[in-house]
């Protein structure tokens, strides 16, 4: 305990830039994802950094970011209150800012509050476009953010909630958000709201399947195609080093800028076969044929949402949102997998990659073991402890 006091009141041994103030900042996940990208510049930048997760680190991330921050294992699906480590750390520790990339229910977020009251200056949420479905909105244009406002009729609300459940707990955690900072005292916050977001290190391996079964088709005996409902529908996508440099930025930004939600998105809104097509020729693939599936059974891993894009225009004017073109974010997520397919550093994805490819792609898992060998020139020695 006393180590920790000495911590704070010394500051940490991370590298300041000239005349910063390091700030105090407890990040809730920061080991994943975009978690891990925004915990990586906070660190460089100087800040203080406490972490609180349930102790997995994901890609590179044990050695990037575990190193560098004070980190807590705790599982937020009990209540923080039963995490001893952080119950003694708040005792002593004003946190200018809380991140918050794991809540997702709204008893997550009141359990922060409460653990934390008056020991916190903004609170900064991670959100998801998703709260726009189970929303009224009355029109076809792409979501704003004055659109997250369920039904009156509570019979109406209790049917949208019921058909996506995670926007319906978003959304619960974003209203926490809203009505404590209603009463007096309460925290500034800020809502992110993200469409689907790509780029390096994605846990939910979706950009580098695509890639993958683009690079494999020649082997595999379910071929890449289009849902037929999927073939005019414009999409929106994030890159996440441009949500992580975002999330940077408001930790230090005017609170004139909080309580308020934003929508967080590329300026283009491409097609699912736009999106392919750029990745073909970004891979030398042109030759690659994209059919339109009629089945019922088509594969797609874009959208996640049915409500189609968001307008992003309010974070333009209000936060100056410069998003990366969509074409460098496929240019530079493609080059980043194509050398983690290559890099045992990251087995653990590599494995379960390979394992979704043999398990969603053909009934022939070894066909996935031959078609690494034959576009990429790879033969793993250890090829049968790899799976």
């Amino acid at each position: 305990m006393e180590g920790w006091k000495l911590l704070v009141t010394v500051g940490w041994l991370f590298p300041t830039c000239q005349g910063y103030d390091p700030k105090n900042i407890l990040v809730l996940g920061g080991n994943g994802f975009i978690g891990a990208a925004t915990s990586e510049r906070l660190i460089a930048r100087g800040d203080n950094l406490v972490l609180v997760n349930r102790g997995n680190w994901y890609w590179d991330s044990h050695s990037t970011v575990k190193p560098h921050v004070k980190h807590l294992t705790c599982d937020r699906q009990r209540q923080l209150r039963h995490c001893e480590d952080l119950r003694r750390f708040k005792d002593f520790v004003y946190f200018d800012v809380v991140v918050d990339f794991s809540a997702y229910h709204s008893e997550a977020v009141e359990d922060v509050l409460d653990l934390l009251k008056g020991r916190v200056g903004r609170y900064i949420y991670i959100s998801s476009d998703s709260v726009y479905e189970v929303c009224s909105k009355n029109h076809s244009n792409p979501s704003r953010e004055s659109d997250a406002v369920r039904p009156m009729n509570a019979e109406e609300k209790l049917q949208m909630a019921g058909k996506d459940d995670y926007g319906h707990r978003k959304l619960e955690c974003e209203e926490v958000l809203v009505r404590q900072r209603q009463e007096e005292g309460g925290v500034p916050y800020v809502l992110l709201r993200l469409p689907d977001v790509i780029g390096p290190r994605d846990n939910t391996y979706r950009w580098w399947m695509y890639q993958m079964w683009l690079r494999l088709s020649g082997y595999l005996e379910r071929q890449i195609s289009i849902p037929k409902f999927l073939m005019d529908q414009k999409l929106s996508f994030v890159y996440s080093l441009d949500v992580a440099d975002m999330v940077v930025k408001l930790t230090d930004c005017e609170l004139g800028k909080f309580d308020n939600a934003y929508n967080l998105g590329t300026d283009e809104m491409p097609t699912l076969l736009e999106v392919l097509e750029l990745m073909k020729r970004q891979l030398n693939l042109e030759n690659t044929h994209i059919p339109v599936n009629d089945s019922a059974e088509a594969i797609y891993l874009f959208p996640s949402v049915k409500l189609g894009p968001v307008d992003s225009s309010k974070a333009k004017d209000m936060l100056n949102w410069t998003p990366t073109s969509f074409e460098t974010i496929s240019r530079q997520t493609i080059r980043f997998y194509e050398f983690a397919i290559r890099n045992k550093g990251f087995v653990l994805a590599r494995k379960e990659i390979i394992r979704n490819m043999q398990a969603y792609f053909t009934k022939q898992p070894h066909n996935v073991l031959y078609g690494l060998n034959g576009v990429y020139g790879i033969k793993y020695p250890d090829t049968h402890d790899e799976l």
